[in-house]
């Protein structure tokens, strides 16, 4: 994927954030120091929708710091959250990060010089050179390769590890994917990959020491069913067969399996 001459040299970090009060401070402050001692300028976008908690507060007590506060008033799922902050991004690189901040900041800005040379940069638990501070249940972890491998051979992704928490692009990248990508369940990371690679965009794999948050908000047991399910209208919304699918199909896949 050819893309134009940087005009805005900077890091644009979007952080989706649902009821996050009691782990997004933290991640604030182990990020910002690192960020700020560098000479490039960047932004944090947290995406704060539908809370219930002080996530907005606390995102607004730091915006002296450059970071932005990105509020609404439903829930848009981690994909919708994502998306939203990839509409507001201004600078040439962009990422995104969970709350939890899974990798430390050196790494991240290793994996954001590998986008001197591809599109898309991809944190990985399960590569050369990845280590975890703390490991993942059995049950996450099973569930896990399996995930990645129906990944690999329904959506012919080159990728073991597609739901590492940190992902990193060329902004000319990342807005495209405004167009193209549709899911915003947990899905949505399968989704922005499999878009990538479409459209021509370079990929690499980069192995993290990260750290697994045992107070994750994400239901396992629920979301592996829906998962499952929007991988397989994935790869059919975007096969031969897609235009023989009624309206009415793609409308209702959309409205059931846009957030979990």
């Amino acid at each position: 994927m050819k893309t134009p001459v940087e005009q805005n040299p900077g890091l644009s970090i979007i952080i989706p954030a649902w009821n996050e009060e009691r782990r997004l401070a933290r991640t604030l402050d182990r990020y910002l120091p690192s960020l700020e001692s560098r000479s490039e300028p960047f932004e944090v976008l947290v995406v704060v929708d539908g809370v219930t908690d002080r996530t907005p507060e606390i995102v607004k007590s730091y915006a002296s710091r450059g970071v932005r506060l990105l509020q609404y008033s439903t829930r848009l799922g981690k994909g919708g959250a994502v998306l939203e902050g990839l509409k507001h991004a201004k600078f040439d690189y962009v990422g995104y990060l969970d709350a939890d901040g899974p990798i430390s900041p050196e790494e991240m800005y290793g994996l954001v010089d590998y986008l001197r040379d591809v599109d898309c940069v991809v944190a990985s638990r399960w590569v050369r050179g990845a280590s975890g501070v703390q490991e993942e249940p059995l049950f996450n972890r099973v569930s896990g390769r399996i995930w990645n491998s129906l990944t690999r051979g329904l959506l012919f992704l080159p990728i073991r590890d597609t739901q590492c928490g940190a992902k990193f692009f060329k902004g000319t990248v990342a807005k495209s994917l405004l167009r193209t990508v549709t899911l915003t369940n947990r899905a949505f990371d399968v989704d922005v990959l499999y878009h990538v690679r479409k459209s021509g965009g370079s990929l690499r794999e980069v192995g993290v020491r990260w750290h697994h948050d045992p107070d994750t908000k994400l239901p396992i047991g629920r979301a592996i069913p829906v998962m499952f399910v929007s991988l397989i209208g994935l790869r059919l919304m975007n096969s031969p067969v897609a235009r023989r699918i009624p309206p009415r199909i793609i409308d209702w896949f959309h409205s059931e399996f846009g957030q979990v």
